[in-house]
């Protein structure tokens, strides 16, 4: 399908949270701006709806939110939207939840933000219809782009559209991995929707969910609730369950943390911190808000089980105010120049020690959902593991072996289960990942792996880079796609933040410093890197914070 028009067409690729979030803020750039040239947007989608997405799809009630109500929102500039609109909007989401009771602190379902977030993607479709910019969605998966002479050309698996700029809001990336499994009866490739789950595993059947962090959870939890009486199982690598939300845990506005302080850090720093440094920060904020030292060892429990773990947790979590946890998550507001920051050496660092700490206490989960946990554990129905190997169909038993082998505890097994769930869905490595999209990018050139996650973007636009370095003018990347270079992808109110930067760019293009040119051939080539003259773009490292 080719357009030819003065005005410029917008490709968003994916229909989930994130493209949401760009179309929503769209519609008030555009209006703050006084118009712009964008003439129509597509949005390559191929669910029936657009919104909510895998992470947000209509589920079960015990799928809660890690975020509270108040804190929820897609749009940058209204931090409580999402509870103001739940507030004015009862008729919209009263008969999917009628339990839910609203209030600013309280953890919600996960589908009904995903409600939500369809309901505000029909009023901004109907805001940018009514500005002369028609929305369409088109029902279908785009499988590869190829650079024309004055845009992009998107191929779906029957169809090809041209854009003048494209968004890649992939979301999360589906792992590969499991292969071998996916034809095994018995093997869920994800615990999602969790109430399809319920109804396919029968009460009595034992279950290994390879995956101890929220997914886990939220397939443990539903199929506890739904009243399955076998054992449950929960492996991982790490065997650590994710800390628990204080229920004191009050948001905090942080002292250290802002943009504005972390750039002025940045630049008394020369433009680089160290780990140490962050560390130190962290520590002199808690101190600061809570009047005594950190004591770290109460927080890590580095040498408790998972299941005496728990306990310690709900308990802690129950008795006082986690000022620790408040400030992990203040960082949101500036942890991405932070990281950018780092040198690589330090980021590695963090990646092979500190990551998978940083995971289970920055992700914590809401007290009613530990209390299951706990429940589940103290009645011998639900044991955690560490030291996952690798798994497969044993043809003796006709059951799933999962190889267990924690050298921390001198422990080794092998678990069988009748049902096996893979929870550790996503992944980061892009070279690992599903889409054919992401896949055929990579092996042509217009874009690279970046080492840390996702694909390499620029820190200030989100544009892609290509193999070579350059920029693809009026690419941009969001979410997942972006990890290596914003670290934390998988908070809403930071892809918001980003979601608006690219927004602002595409409705006020003349605010972009031209950073790279590409000279294209009068024929377009999937092979971009060996076709495709490029002039450098310069390092983002030199760009000031």
């Amino acid at each position: 399908m080719f357009v030819n028009d003065d005005k410029k067409i917008l490709a968003i690729v994916g229909g989930g949270s994130i493209s949401v979030s760009v179309v929503c803020q769209l519609v008030d750039e555009i209006i703050g701006a006084g118009g712009c040239d964008i003439g129509c947007v597509h949005i390559f989608e191929p669910c029936s709806r657009i919104g909510a997405g895998l992470a947000y799809q209509l589920d079960g009630p015990s799928n809660l939110l890690n975020t509270r109500a108040a804190a929820m929102s897609p749009i940058h500039s209204k931090p409580d939207h999402f509870i103001k609109w739940l507030r004015a909007n009862e008729d919209k989401w009263e008969a999917f939840f009628p339990q839910v009771v609203i209030s600013d602190e309280v953890f919600l379902p996960r589908g009904l933000f995903g409600l939500y977030l369809e309901n505000i993607f029909q009023d901004a479709k109907q805001a940018l219809h009514a500005l002369g910019i028609p929305v369409h969605h088109v029902r279908s998966m785009v499988t590869g782009m190829v650079v024309m002479n004055s845009g992009y050309l998107l191929r779906t698996c029957d169809e090809r559209f041209f854009a003048d700029n494209v968004v890649l809001a992939l979301g999360n990336l589906q792992s590969s991995d499991w292969k071998h499994l996916l034809l095994e009866p018995g093997f869920f490739t994800s615990p999602y929707p969790c109430s399809t789950l319920v109804k396919n595993v029968h009460d009595l059947q034992s279950v290994c969910v390879l995956g101890s962090g929220l997914s886990a959870i939220d397939a443990v939890v539903a199929l506890a609730d739904a009243g399955h009486q076998g054992k449950l199982i929960m492996a991982s690598r790490g065997g650590r369950l994710p800390s628990v939300r204080g229920n004191q845990s009050a948001r905090c506005s942080s002292r250290t943390f802002t943009r504005e302080n972390i750039r002025a850090l940045i630049k008394r720093s020369h433009y680089h911190l160290s780990l140490a440094q962050v560390y130190q920060l962290l520590v002199d904020e808690v101190f600061q808000l809570q009047g005594f030292k950190v004591d770290i060892d109460s927080i890590l429990h580095k040498d408790a089980g998972p299941h005496h773990y728990l306990d310690i947790e709900v308990r802690d979590a129950k008795g006082q105010e986690r000022v620790w946890q408040s400030v992990l998550y203040s960082l949101n507001e500036s942890i991405d120049l932070i990281w950018h920051y780092l040198d690589d050496v330090d980021k590695a660092r963090f990646e092979a020690e500190f990551k998978s700490q940083w995971l289970a206490y920055r992700v914590s989960f809401p007290m009613q959902n530990a209390i299951k946990l706990q429940t589940l554990i103290h009645n011998d129905q639900l044991a955690v593991f560490g030291g996952v190997r690798r798994t497969w169909r044993d043809r003796s038993s006709s059951q799933f072996a999962t190889c267990i082998n924690d050298h921390r505890r001198s422990f080794r097994a092998t678990i069988y289960s009748d049902v096996l769930i893979n929870s550790a869905v996503f992944t980061t490595d892009v070279t690992r990942c599903s889409s054919p999209l992401v896949r055929q990018m990579l092996d042509s050139g217009l874009a690279a792996a970046h080492p840390f996650g996702g694909i390499d973007v620029n820190f200030h636009t989100n544009e892609l880079r290509t193999c070579t370095g350059a920029l693809l003018p009026g690419v941009y990347a969001l979410g997942a796609l972006t990890s290596g270079t914003h670290f934390w992808t998988n908070a809403m109110n930071v892809n918001a933040r980003l979601a608006s930067n690219i927004v602002r760019l595409l409705v006020q293009p003349a605010r972009v410093e031209s950073h790279g040119l590409l000279l294209l051939p009068n024929t377009a080539s999937t092979q971009v890197s060996s076709k495709l003259t490029v002039q450098a773009a310069r390092p983002d490292k030199g760009d000031q914070a």
